[in-house]
């Protein structure tokens, strides 16, 4: 397993990440989106909006869950394992959308920060934001849809917020080095013709077809030297088997997870690989895909939805996708090792699969 030495290999470049001033016991930092968040001390209850941000937590701190009062879209960490470092009976406020986060859950909870992204909480003065801000909660975001901010940006904004929050400002900017250092390699290594490249959300049996959106994947994929299905300059779009048809991908790749096993591939820490292929499988067998030129030449892949989701995880999405998307320049691109760095920083690692492949042997 590689140590924490790793993460600083390549990885002198400066980090743009969000600063922690301290007035007493007070602390100031800037949330991904610029916003500048004062709080009164280190802050001890925590409301996470998205919870995959617990990733980025317990690369941090080994016991993550203490500093948490609540949480919300659970199904999104989407670990397949009840083992990983957050505490049973932590009380939810909500489920996978921003109408099912419940302001009155938050308040009963008297946290001292609230943290969502733009997927849970689209910034720009919605109810809840106006109900927390009312209440003096302090409210940040670490997760944003700025197309144009790229990839090691954003990963030095999230990491740096959670450094200066959690007080552990060194270890966040040696992960954020590590990432950005990954991200160059991935980009080196993949030269020549972009192939087109339809990446599905939720994807599921018996639908289709939920495409990436440009303004989330689209820059995880400029590195990786793919061409993204022009669907959406938000998270995704729908588009019906035609347009898949007539768009003929040269690389399929699907995303799947621990929930609802018969609606999609089964692929999450923990799982088993050969029933995570065997979806796999049943996925690119469906009418809009099965005569593709991806299916028809070996190329379908998977991810665990978590790759996507959590920022921490990019710099792994972008091993897969460099090593997939280019076989020959990026044929020494190594998912394992990198994921393998990154499990170094948990008190509990995570096991495969987090992807998988049908043509693996």
């Amino acid at each position: 397993m590689v140590g924490r030495r790793g993460f600083l290999t390549g990885g002198a470049a400066a980090l743009a990440a969000p600063r922690l001033a301290r007035a007493g016991a007070g602390i100031e930092v800037r949330d991904v989106l610029g916003n500048r968040v004062a709080l009164p001390a280190p802050p001890e209850r925590i409301v996470l909006l998205d919870a995959t941000d617990l990733i980025s937590m317990a690369a941090l701190i080994a016991e993550p869950g203490a500093r948490l009062a609540g949480w919300a879209s659970v199904p999104r960490l989407d670990l397949g394992r009840a083992d990983w470092l957050a505490p049973e009976g932590l009380p939810v406020v909500g489920k996978l959308s921003p109408d099912t986060v419940s302001a009155e859950g938050i308040l009963a909870l008297s946290p001292d920060l609230v943290v969502a992204s733009a997927y849970m909480l689209p910034p720009g003065g919605s109810v809840l934001e106006s109900v927390l801000r009312a209440a003096g909660i302090p409210l940040a975001w670490t997760g944003g849809h700025d197309r144009a901010l790229p990839a090691g940006d954003k990963l030095d904004r999230a990491m740096g917020f959670w450094g200066a929050v959690l007080d552990r400002p060194q270890a966040a900017r040696e992960l954020a080095a590590w990432g950005r250092a990954r991200f160059d390699a991935v980009r080196a290594a993949t030269s020549g013709p972009r192939p087109r490249t339809y990446m599905e959300i939720m994807s599921t049996y018996d639908t289709c077809c939920w495409a990436a959106g440009h303004a989330f994947w689209g820059g995880i994929f400029e590195i990786a030297g793919g061409h993204l299905l022009e669907a959406s300059d938000g998270w995704g779009a729908k588009l019906g088997p035609e347009g898949l048809i007539a768009f003929d991908p040269e690389v399929y790749i699907a995303t799947g997870g621990s929930f609802a096993p018969e609606l999609q591939p089964g692929i999450a820490p923990g799982l088993d690989p050969e029933q995570g292929r065997e979806g796999l499988a049943r996925a690119a067998a469906r009418p809009a895909l099965k005569d593709s030129t991806a299916t028809r030449a070996g190329r379908v892949h998977g991810i665990w939805s978590g790759l996507a989701t959590a920022p921490l995880m990019a710099p792994v999405l972008a091993d897969c996708l460099g090593a997939w998307l280019h076989p020959e320049t990026g044929a020494e691109l190594d998912p394992g090792s990198t994921l393998a760095a990154l499990n170094d920083r948990f008190a509990s690692p995570l096991p495969g699969p987090l992807w998988l492949s049908l043509d693996a042997t």
